[in-house]
């Protein structure tokens, strides 16, 4: 699913919040039918360090048209460059796990169902956009000012970047494109580069969280135990430390190394606690909650997401 144009080192991560005129429901928004003119962005209200004067959503951009990324998992994006600007991607991604996968190759019910080939899916702009809705994506634009590039002359827009070239990450949300992060082009981890991009944005979303999680304060124990191969029982003490949004774990296992212990990030939504990772470790990224709190009376109960020991239940924590 390789795209002529995908020469960027980097891909994008994407949130849009469309307002609604005349009482149309956002939800019923498709990106077919969002007015991304010059007009639009020209209104929007940005801080003055901030500000850029591109429209990344604006229709000339996208004359090749919106494909899947051929990465894994996939994901609908674009991409453009000439000299004056530089170049950029924009990618749709999912808000959900279930919406990620929705793009999956391998996914019978998902996109490329109902197609003979990825590679005829992969280039469908038409049919990609329509399987789009707004208000189940993160939209980000990952750009690269013209300053910090050395295009080839070649009509395919190839370009080299100069030393210490920087890429912006800009965050598509209420009608605003609000730059959350720059970084050394080089250091881009394009390896994992769909968590890299969720993880800016969830510290970009959750420093904005004000309410607070005080009634889950304190310190939680509790241990799994679950068989290997070898026969033998592993054994895993988790220990939460909560105080308000911020929460850390503490994991001691026997016999099968931890895994994404470390930093968390609590917020409380219908009485339960979503815990998200907040470290440093890209391949503990997610953007679903990996552990979820719930308190019933005096105690306190712990459901891991997805558990290595195959555990979908509440444990009561100590």
């Amino acid at each position: 699913m390789k795209n002529k144009h995908f020469f960027l080192l980097f891909f994008i991560i994407f949130y849009v919040t469309i307002s609604c005129k005349e009482n149309k429901e956002v939800d019923q928004i498709k990106l077919s039918e969002i007015d991304t003119t010059k007009s639009n962005i020209e209104k929007s209200i940005f801080k003055k360090s901030d500000s850029i004067n591109i429209n990344f959503l604006d229709k000339k951009y996208q004359a090749d048209g919106i494909y899947i990324a051929d990465n894994a998992p996939s994901y609908p994006s674009y991409n453009y460059s000439d000299d004056k600007i530089g170049a950029f991607n924009v990618d749709y991604i999912g808000k959900t796990t279930e919406i990620q996968n929705f793009w999956d190759v391998y996914n019978k019910k998902g996109y490329f169902s109902k197609f003979k080939t990825p590679e005829e899916a992969s280039h469908l702009s038409e049919e990609i956009k329509k399987s789009i809705n707004f208000k189940d994506y993160y939209v980000l634009a990952s750009y690269i000012p013209s300053k910090y590039i050395s295009y080839s002359g070649n009509a395919d827009g190839e370009f080299d970047l100069k030393p210490n070239a920087l890429t912006y990450f800009y965050l598509y949300v209420d009608n605003n494109w609000k730059l959350i992060h720059k970084i050394n082009t080089n250091t881009i981890p394009i390896d994992n580069i769909l968590k890299f991009e969720t993880s800016i944005i969830q510290k970009e979303l959750f420093k904005n969280n004000k309410v607070s999680t005080k009634k889950y304060n304190g310190l939680y124990k509790f241990n799994v135990q679950t068989s290997i191969p070898s026969a033998e029982i592993a054994i895993s003490r988790y220990e939460f430390t909560i105080d308000n949004n911020n929460s850390n774990l503490s994991l001691i296992t026997y016999l099968e190394p931890p895994i994404c212990d470390g930093k968390y990030f609590a917020i409380e939504k219908n009485n339960l606690l979503e815990l998200y990772y907040f470290g440093d470790e890209l391949s503990c990224i997610s953007i679903d909650p990996k552990f979820y709190i719930k308190k019933e009376g005096s105690q306190f109960y712990l459901k891991i997401a997805k558990s290595r020991e195959k555990i979908n239940k509440w444990i009561m924590m100590k």
